[in-house]
C-alpha cells in the first residue's frame, strides 16, 4: 500500500477534516509581530493549519498580555507582548482555534512572592538546573493566581486553556525540596488545582503532560492521567522522539521508531484517559537529537498519532521556525482533503470536492516522502 493510500484511509476513519486539529505553537515573541501572523494566516488559509497555540503566561512565568489584575502588575510580570484583540479577530477570521498556553507552577515572578515559591533544605529559594524558580502547588495563593488569570483571559474571549508546567519540578537537586502546606499526594495537588479550574470557569481545559506519563504514573510530578482525566477536556501529550530512551520502541529506522511511539502512546493515553477527553499529542518539530531531521521526521509522528485515533496535533518549535514543517503538513492537508471530497456532498450534489479550491488536490504534493510502508499496521 502506498503513501497515497495509507493516508486516504487514514482521514476516513478520522471524518471531516476541519474536526483533526493540525496546530503550531507560537512564541510571544513571534505572536508580537503582525508580518509574522501573516504568514501564519496564509497557512491557515491554504488548509495547512486551523489551530495555534500561543503563550499567554511564558516560560518564566511573565504575562504576555497586558493583565489588568493587580497582583501580576505588582511583582512585575506583565509583559505585554501580544494583542488579544487583534488575535482573537483574526484568528476567527482565518478559521484558527486559539489556544492558550499557561505555564503553571515553573515561575520565576509568583515564586520570590511571599511564600509562595518553593524552599529548598536552608530555607533559601529552590531553583533547577536552569536557575528557574517554582511555585507551591499546595499553595491555594498560588493556585488561586492561575485561575484568577484564567478567568480574565477568558472573559476576554479565549475559550481555551494549555495548561503546562502543571507538575513539581522534575529537574536539578530535587532532593532539597522542601514543601510546605503539604495536603495529600503530589497528584492530589495538581487534581485540586484542576478540580478548581472546571468548577469555575466554562473554559475548554487541557493539559501538556511528559510523554512518558502516558505510560506510567509520575508520582514525583503529580501526573496520573488516569486521576487528573476527570477534570480536563483535551490531553496534550508532548511525546517528541528526542526525549524517550533509544531502546523505547527502537526499530529498525528513525521514522518507524517515530511513528510506533506516536501510535502506541496514543492508543495508551486513550486507555487511560475518559472516552469525552480529546488526545492532541505534541509533534517535535526541532531537530534535538534527531539523525535525520525533516519533512519526513515530521511527518512520521503525525502519521503514527492519526493511524492511533488521536484527534490532532500540534507541533512544537520553541523558535516557532516551521519552514522544515510545511511540507509535511502539505501531505497530511492533501491525504485528509483528498478523502473528504469523495464523500457525498450536501443536497445530493455528489462531491464536496468543489467546495475547496483546485490546488488543495495536487496528488503531487503527496509524493517525495519515503516514509509509507507497503502493509500499514496501523490499519
Amino acid at each position: 500500500m502506498n503513501l497515497f493510500a495509507v493516508t486516504v484511509l487514514l482521514a476516513q476513519c478520522c471524518g471531516l477534516h476541519d474536526s483533526i486539529i493540525r496546530g503550531v505553537y507560537v512564541n510571544p515573541y513571534q505572536a508580537s509581530r503582525k508580518d509574522y501572523w501573516q504568514e501564519i494566516f496564509e497557512r491557515a488559509d491554504s488548509g495547512l493549519i486551523n489551530t495555534v497555540i500561543v503563550d499567554f503566561k511564558g516560560d518564566y512565568g511573565f504575562l504576555a498580555y497586558d493583565s489588568k489584575l493587580e497582583l501580576p502588575k505588582e511583582i512585575g510580570a506583565v509583559k505585554n507582548h501580544l494583542d488579544i484583540d487583534f488575535l482573537i479577530e483574526n484568528t476567527s477570521r482565518h478559521n484558527l482555534k486559539l489556544i492558550a498556553r499557561i505555564v503553571c507552577f515553573r515561575d520565576n515572578y509568583l515564586a520570590r512572592h511571599k511564600n509562595c515559591g518553593i524552599r529548598d533544605d536552608s530555607t533559601q529559594l529552590w531553583v533547577d538546573k536552569k536557575e528557574m524558580a517554582w511555585t507551591n502547588p499546595y499553595h491555594d495563593d498560588v493556585q488561586d493566581y492561575l485561575l484568577a488569570i484564567t478567568k480574565e483571559l477568558t472573559d476576554r474571549g479565549i475559550k481555551s486553556i494549555a495548561y503546562d508546567y502543571v507538575r513539581f519540578p522534575a529537574d536539578g537537586d530535587v532532593t532539597r525540596i522542601r514543601l510546605t502546606r503539604v495536603k495529600g499526594s503530589r497528584v492530589d495537588a495538581i487534581a485540586r488545582f484542576l478540580e478548581k479550574v472546571r468548577h469555575q470557569t466554562d473554559a475548554e481545559i487541557g493539559i501538556c503532560v511528559f510523554g512518558f506519563s502516558v505510560w506510567r504514573t509520575l508520582h514525583a510530578e503529580g501526573q496520573d492521567l488516569e486521576r487528573l482525566g476527570g477534570f480536563i477536556d483535551v490531553l496534550y501529550p508532548m511525546l517528541y522522539p528526542s526525549h524517550f530512551h533509544r531502546d523505547f520502541k527502537n526499530e529498525a529506522t528513525e521514522n518507524w521508531r517515530n511513528y510506533w511511539i506516536y501510535f502506541d502512546s496514543a492508543r495508551e493515553s486513550r486507555d487511560k484517559l475518559p472516552p469525552r477527553v480529546k488526545v492532541v499529542p505534541f509533534v517535535q518539530g526541532f531537530e534535538y537529537r534527531a539523525e535525520n531531521y525533516g519533512p519526513d521526521y515530521v511527518f512520521s509522528q503525525i502519521h503514527g498519532a492519526i493511524a492511533a485515533g488521536s484527534d490532532g496535533f500540534i507541533i512544537w518549535n520553541a523558535r516557532s521556525n516551521y519552514s522544515t514543517c510545511w511540507r509535511a503538513l502539505e501531505w497530511t492537508r492533501n491525504s485528509i482533503l483528498m478523502r473528504h471530497a469523495q464523500a457525498p456532498g450536501e443536497e445530493g450534489r455528489g462531491t464536496n470536492r468543489d467546495r475547496y479550491p483546485e490546488e488543495w488536490f495536487d496528488e503531487s504534493l503527496l509524493q517525495g516522502s519515503e516514509f509509507g510502508p507497503k502493509d500499514d499496521p496501523g490499519l
